[in-house]
């Protein structure tokens, strides 16, 4: 998971998630699905013992750094509580079952990341870029 922080760090830097004219970005989807992946993860990395605070601390600190405020902000905290109901429902202790789903949303997350990454990646001047 730690790919996944070192997207949203390279995100954040990067156009924000709606510009003046609204036009969405084109990895807006993505983000939103990795909200939602974030939001189970939290949900069931802390009932499994785990920091669900941390992820809900990256969440709020990559729409920060979005600058995104009021219906800007919305969708993605939406997806991201959506994705921690989605789990609350059914999984109330840790169970091997609820460590296999998140070892899934764990996947999920870094094939996320790894596209995001690959499509909008690094520039020259993000954090974490590569050296020439």
């Amino acid at each position: 998971m730690l790919k996944v922080l070192a997207v949203f760090v390279t995100l954040a830097s990067a156009t924000p998630l709606l510009a003046a004219d609204a036009t969405p970005p084109p990895y807006q989807a993505d983000v939103l699905r990795l909200s939602e992946v974030l939001g189970a993860a939290a949900y069931l990395d802390g009932l499994c013992g785990g920091a669900a605070a941390d992820w809900r601390a990256k969440m709020v600190s990559f729409l920060d750094a979005q600058g995104l405020q009021g219906a800007a902000r919305r969708p993605y905290v939406e997806a991201f509580n959506r994705g921690q109901r989605t789990f609350a429902v059914a999984h109330r202790s840790c169970t091997t079952s609820a460590r296999s789903v998140l070892q899934r949303y764990f996947a999920e997350g870094a094939q996320l990341s790894d596209r995001l990454d690959q499509r909008f990646g690094r520039t020259g001047d993000s954090p974490g870029a590569p050296a020439p």
